[in-house]
């Protein structure tokens, strides 16, 4: 079953070529122009119902839905990648459903919230990721390129950076032990039948007890082999590493790697069922809700 997890990042709107310009996000230049609405221009008229196609990453996007509830955007967006070609095999009888060609995009239903208090220079975009399924890229992309032509004129530009690159969550890490650690390699076929496939090589913690801690901090610097975790010889150099780790009976999700974020947010399921859109969206308020209470943004800026 693939595992159910979002990430969160900081949303900000600042002058080209200047990192130390950040604007209001509620009213970010001289016509009071303001990202949440600017969000829903990009997702319904950018986005809408034909998607969008990005040649260089081969990343495919359309919006399904959308919705917003005070300054809370939800939407749900198709992403996808095209460029490989193969097949969609009923697993039941084994026989061919159907082609897939080159121009062809398996797209996935993936949830998005953007949140955008009335005050302050920053706003939160929590994507969900499902398993290897994500829109970071194909979202984000075609956002921050539709958002420099728009705002052109003004020399604007918007920049995303993980929310927890701060001090308050690092010292969260600094205080959770860890449970458990992956070391995923991506191989590719030799013949490019099957395409890329992933080899996990994974210790988890018995009951009662933690993996080293120290372990945590090795391997967000990138300074963790895998043989100083396993015995066993032999184990390439990983492309991503998953940390499980834990505190106050909460666990999350930390990956270093070359696609995803460094922090996502685990999600558990009685069922091992994909959650419902009530019980994702509970997840990703409370905590984007935390962290605007960290930045010090009041609850009454983004809440009805």
């Amino acid at each position: 079953m693939p595992s159910f997890q979002f990430c969160l990042y900081e949303v900000s709107v600042r002058q080209f070529q200047k990192k130390d310009t950040r604007r209001p996000v509620a009213e970010f230049n001289s016509r009071r122009h303001d990202l949440f609405n600017s969000l829903q221009d990009f997702m319904n008229d950018k986005l809408g119902a034909k998607g969008v196609s990005l040649q260089k990453t081969e990343h495919y996007i359309r919006l399904q839905k959308i919705e917003d509830s005070s300054r809370v955007l939800w939407s749900t967006v198709e992403s996808g990648k095209f460029g490989n070609t193969g097949i969609v095999v009923a697993t039941d009888t084994g026989d061919n459903e159907f082609t897939i060609r080159a121009t062809h995009a398996p797209a996935y239903p993936l949830r998005q919230c953007f949140i955008v208090p009335r005050s302050g220079e920053s706003a939160i975009w929590a994507t969900e990721v499902i398993g290897q399924s994500t829109a970071i890229t194909s979202l984000w992309t075609p956002f921050s390129d539709w958002f420099r032509e728009e705002y052109d004129s003004d020399r604007l530009v918007v920049d995303k950076e993980p929310l927890q690159s701060t001090n308050a969550w690092n010292e969260f890490i600094d205080e959770s032990e860890l449970q458990e650690i992956s070391f995923l390699v991506h191989v590719r076929d030799s013949d490019g039948a099957v395409g890329v496939r992933t080899q996990e090589y994974k210790a988890k913690s018995g009951r009662g007890m933690h993996l080293a801690k120290d372990w945590i901090r090795r391997a967000l610097s990138r300074e963790l082999p895998p043989s100083a975790v396993f015995s066993v010889a032999g184990i390439p150099d990983p492309d991503e590493v998953h940390l499980n780790i834990e505190r106050d009976g909460k666990s999350r999700t930390i990956v270093v790697g070359r696609v995803f974020p460094r922090f996502m947010y685990q999600i558990e399921t009685p069922d091992g069922l994909r959650p419902d859109d009530a019980t994702f969206r509970r997840e990703v308020l409370s905590e984007a809700g935390a962290s605007l209470d960290l930045m010090g943004v009041s609850r009454g800026d983004w809440q009805a």
